[in-house]
């Protein structure tokens, strides 16, 4: 797609919507406001394209819910509520565990606050609700002397 210098704003606007397959928010006028110094109208179409594209219903409206994180002194305890029946398959890191519901829904990872030990790790799963259950890494306090070179 080539544009000459004198071929206005409007024919251009029309060939970016012929190339998208698609049709684009009126052009602001020039005389009104300069497109290059008030962009809110941009803005505004990508909110709304982001809009029609995301799914109202399915698989991530499933995990609307964020997960709930508490720690204790010895212990982090992460609270996921999950629709019902569900069959959870949970998967723990020292920084990090993931839960899924089922082959087919995406894997929701969920950052740890702190470094933990996976293999001490238990869940639970009751009334909707998927208790994780993490002892901590201890974190070593020892120092150790290094020796620094002059140069």
């Amino acid at each position: 797609m080539s544009y000459s210098s004198n071929s206005s704003p409007q024919s251009r606007w029309k060939q970016v919507e012929a190339l998208l397959g698609t049709k684009l928010p009126e052009l602001p006028d020039v005389s009104d406001t300069s497109p290059l110094t008030d962009t809110s109208w941009v803005d505004d179409y990508v909110q709304q394209m982001l809009k029609k594209t995301m799914p109202v219903s399915g698989v991530l409206s499933r995990y609307k819910n964020k997960a709930e994180i508490f720690e204790t002194h010895h212990y982090v305890i992460v609270k996921f509520k999950l629709p019902q029946p569900a069959n959870p398959i949970v998967k723990a890191r020292a920084d990090r565990v993931s839960i899924e519901d089922s082959p087919l829904v995406k894997k929701q990872n969920i950052k740890l606050p702190c470094l933990i030990i996976p293999r001490l790790s238990k869940a639970s799963y009751k009334d909707g609700i998927l208790q994780i259950k993490m002892r901590k890494r201890k974190i070593n306090t020892t120092s150790y002397d290094i020796y620094v070179r002059y140069l």
